[in-house]
């Protein structure tokens, strides 16, 4: 486990940036799982950035969505596909050719998860898996719960993220998403975590405490042999 404090969200995302754009430059095939929201977002700025200053950086990497919520109209912009879309994907110019996703208009989500599941067992492992932590501790839309889904499924939204400023802006009524387990997380060759936003301090404060649960999906990464986590401390204060 190796763990950074930043002292802010710009110094949480450079480092970010910097760990990404190692292992692109060591493996330009490597296949990167993005997560969506606001955790990450400096990150793709700078991963944008890079593409502007040599346009050949990123021309083999390839992407895979790390969930999808279940439920929203086509024309959302609240999807993981739309967020994902617009600040990486576009920005760098990846295409289908190079691209995996959760339909967010599946009409049979469990169905999509199986999916998703045997597209990452051709091209996978996950080289690099981008993650953010939500206010319970989750990883993905992996809940706490007695015990944790290991492969892609067809997840149960907690109150806790229902009630989470984002999804109450959504307008629709949620209760699903679509989200790798913690295998699939596990899998990967290094994991990048930003612990930064409002509301996360009890999730960081446990996290530290090393005491591993299901409860709180985030203290797994404890068991993971190449786990970078990075702290926003002006998210803490």
């Amino acid at each position: 486990m190796n763990l950074h404090y930043c002292k802010n969200y710009e110094e949480m995302s450079a480092l970010g940036a910097e760990l990404v754009l190692a292992e692109v430059k060591t493996n330009p095939e490597l296949l990167f799982c993005a997560a969506s929201g606001n955790s990450p977002s400096g990150l793709y700025a700078r991963m944008e950035a890079k593409h502007k200053d040599s346009p050949d950086f990123f021309t083999k990497m390839r992407v895979i969505k790390l969930d999808e919520w279940v439920g929203l109209p086509a024309d959302s912009t609240f999807t993981s596909e739309y967020d994902v879309q617009e600040k990486l994907l576009k920005k760098l110019h990846i295409g289908e050719s190079r691209y995996v996703s959760f339909d967010a208009q599946a009409s049979n989500p469990q169905a999509e998860c199986d999916r998703i599941q045997g597209e990452l067992d051709e091209i996978g492992p996950i080289d690099i898996c981008v993650l953010g932590v939500g206010i319970n501790g989750h990883l993905a839309l992996n809940e706490p719960a007695d015990f944790l889904q290991t492969y892609c499924h067809l997840a149960k939204l907690s109150e806790t993220t229902l009630s989470s400023g984002m999804i109450e802006k959504v307008g629709v009524p949620l209760s699903q998403g679509m989200t790798m387990g913690m295998g699939n997380i596990f899998e990967s060759r290094k994991i990048i975590v930003f612990f930064t936003g409002k509301g996360k301090k009890p999730a960081l404060e446990k996290f530290l405490a090393r005491e591993i649960t299901s409860q709180l999906p985030v203290s797994m990464l404890w068991l993971h042999p190449n786990v970078h986590v990075l702290i926003d401390q002006e998210s803490f204060k």
